[in-house]
């Protein structure tokens, strides 16, 4: 009975799925079309000058190709950069072991750790993993190619085949690209405007949601600075009304969902006066948010903290965009090369240890067969390498699906179109459509997206064999075998050695979270918004891995605990997270109350406590603090005893009983 009911509904969920990521969008044609012309252009001048393996110079378009110019300029200088490191490395490593074969495993293997290892802990994590795959395909070929002369120029075309495209997509994105700053101001109006519906209780977006795409946009905001100087002078404060926002959303689940409109429009009306005033360039026309006092006192004592933080954040948010046009540029800040843990977090080496173990294996495996045709194995174990293994599983499922979608179109073109062309304008069509079609699924988000990269792919790898029409499905046999081979092996070591289950990581986060709730509550000053921003950060992460965790198929061992534990992690943490900031929005000075201030050093501990304990696998230890009656009027100290409440409460639903 559990079956057949089950597998409707996972079906229509599936086609809600692929509904929702293939739907049109703003901006996506344009994507879209950018992505078809460079990698059209691409294939004709490799055919024109005969430059080596064109498949991968249409590909590298894709992998190049962003949403807006800065980041697609970016990838394309640390494409270049790599590709130059990769073939000087190479050309000192031929002089190893070109004649050599046994140093060949073990400098394939340092190379491919070093590569992973940096990608995981440097800030030039990028071109490390760029320059060690460029690095380990170059060392592949040494067995396939008759001698080092002919070795030896090939891989300079190889610089040309990671150059070339990178240098094409960055001039049709130049041309035809997407202004970052445009963007930002796109994606910041729609962020407030469906932020003041929500409040105003007209629209449907998820506060969730909305929460992740304010972050996403401050990313974005970035790049933006990079392109516009002006941008740079103000990113202080445009960061913090970005974590104003996220905070504001943050504290909508909170709001009752009866609270009256005259408690919600002065909040929704200050949305909409600053986002007039972001767009327009001048002051905001409202100095502070603020709720009528008959208002607040209709209101119970659940919904008032609510409606008074977000008022106070939405203020916030008001004085940023008032400050804005008046900003200087911050002090550059410092950077580092390595992140915090990089050398004391064993779990890096870990990482980089497992990929270097499927690497070899998949380089020994396809080399002691004699089928080099199966060397994509090698390329699948270096591309799905992620931190846990429902994003390792995902990724491979994304690729395998991908690869056989695209294997199946390039298998159809290769017996019935292919021998139907031509010259370079039949070939240049068909590329042009299949390229429109990868490319609408490759522009959706990093739920779907890899799978349209991997469809083109291996489409590419089918199809442009040699500059002349394929006509030899042995070729992309060999090469969907490779890729499954790679999927066997990733699976096989990452469930085995060092298993990261995504709950795994999802409670890190969680117990990081509860670490700075339990500083933000102890240290309940209007000025600490820094570790706001922090705590927005974890919960969106841990939202999208914990999205993930039905990907590991019991190949990991379950790291569920209690019940109590479970709504923590997946949801109620929100809620708490959500009060910490009602408590943090009322600030706290030397006069507090001695007994409020005990009630806020006991949630402090709480929080503190059930933060070890998260990262532990172990339920929050038991509450059985009783906050004291709220009464008299409307002055500070009730609307502080009223916020500590709220923190309370939720702490109380997740803590278990005695």
């Amino acid at each position: 009975m559990t079956t057949t009911t089950s597998s409707p509904s996972q079906h229509l969920a599936l086609l809600a799925f692929l509904r929702r990521e293939l739907a049109p969008r703003t901006g996506r044609m344009r994507a879209i079309w950018r992505i078809v012309a460079g990698s059209t252009l691409v294939v004709v001048l490799g055919m024109v000058f005969q430059i080596p393996i064109p498949a991968y110079m249409a590909y590298i378009v894709f992998m190049a190709s962003r949403e807006e110019t800065v980041a697609t300029l970016m990838t394309a200088i640390a494409g270049a950069v790599a590709a130059t490191v990769a073939v000087a490395l190479s050309l000192l490593f031929y002089l190893l072991d070109a004649d050599e074969p046994a140093l060949r495993v073990p400098l394939l293997a340092v190379s491919t750790f070093i590569a992973m290892f940096f990608a995981r802990t440097s800030t030039l994590g990028p071109i490390a993993f760029l320059a060690g795959f460029v690095l380990m395909l170059s060392q592949t070929l040494i067995d396939d190619l008759p001698n080092t002369e002919y070795l030896v120029r090939f891989l300079l075309w190889l610089w040309v085949v990671v150059a070339l495209p990178a240098f094409v997509t960055v001039l049709i994105d130049f041309i035809w690209g997407e202004d970052p700053l445009l963007l930002v101001r796109k994606r910041i109006d729609d962020l407030l405007r469906q932020t003041a519906a929500a409040l105003e209780g007209d629209g449907a977006a998820d506060p969730a949601k909305l929460r992740e795409e304010t972050l996403d946009t401050m990313a974005l905001h970035e790049h933006a600075c990079l392109w516009d100087k002006r941008l740079k002078a103000r990113s202080a404060v445009d960061v913090e009304m970005f974590e104003g926002l996220a905070t504001l959303l943050s504290l909508l689940c909170l709001l009752p969902k009866d609270a009256p409109a005259a408690a919600r429009i002065p909040v929704a009306h200050a949305i909409d006066a600053c986002r007039h005033a972001l767009l327009e360039g001048t002051l905001p026309t409202l100095r502070e948010c603020v709720v009528d006092e008959r208002t607040l006192a209709a209101l119970d004592s659940e919904a008032r903290p609510v409606v008074l933080a977000l008022a106070r954040t939405a203020s916030e948010l008001l004085q940023g965009a008032a400050e804005r046009p008046g900003a200087v540029a911050p002090p550059p800040k410092a950077r580092h090369l390595f992140v915090a843990d990089a050398f004391s977090n064993r779990g890096h080496v870990q990482f980089a240890l497992k990929t270097t173990l499927a690497v070899t294996l998949a380089y020994l495996i396809y080399t002691l067969l004699d089928w080099p045709g199966i060397r994509t194995a090698v390329t699948t174990c270096f591309f799905v390498a992620l931190g846990s293994m429902a994003e390792i599983v995902h990724k491979l499922s994304l690729r395998l699906t991908g690869a056989l979608t695209g294997g199946a179109i390039a298998g159809f073109c290769i017996v019935y179109v292919l021998p139907h062309m031509t010259d370079i304008g039949d070939l240049s069509l068909l590329i042009a459509v299949v390229s429109a079609l990868c490319a609408w699924v490759a522009t959706s988000s990093e739920l779907l997206a890899y799978a349209g990269m991997q469809m083109i792919f291996a489409f590419y790898l089918g199809v442009l064999q040699d500059y002349a029409p394929a006509t030899d499905l042995t070729v992309l046999r060999d090469r969907l075998v490779g890729i499954v081979l790679g999927n066997i092996l990733m699976s096989m070591i990452f469930s085995t050695l060092w298993p990261v289950s995504a709950l795994q990581v999802v409670r890190s986060s969680a117990s990081r979270t509860l670490g700075l709730l339990a500083r933000l509550v102890s240290e309940a000053t209007r000025a600490n918004r820094p570790l706001r921003l922090a705590v927005s950060q974890e919960l969106v992460r841990s939202h999208r891995l914990a999205s993930l965790a039905l990907f590991e198929w019991g190949l990991v061992p379950s790291q569920r605990s209690e019940d109590a534990m479970h709504r923590l992690t997946h949801g109620q943490l929100d809620r708490v997270t959500a009060a910490a900031f009602v408590v943090h929005s009322q600030g706290h000075d030397a006069a507090d109350e001695t007994e409020l201030a005990t009630e806020r050093a006991t949630a402090s501990r709480w929080l503190a406590e059930t933060a070890a304990r998260t990262k532990e696998g172990s339920p929050p230890p038991a509450w059985t603090e009783k906050h004291a009656s709220v009464e008299g009027g409307m002055g500070s100290t009730r609307s502080q005893r009223e916020a500590m409440e709220c923190l309370q409460t939720e702490i109380a639903h997740v803590a278990p009983d005695r």
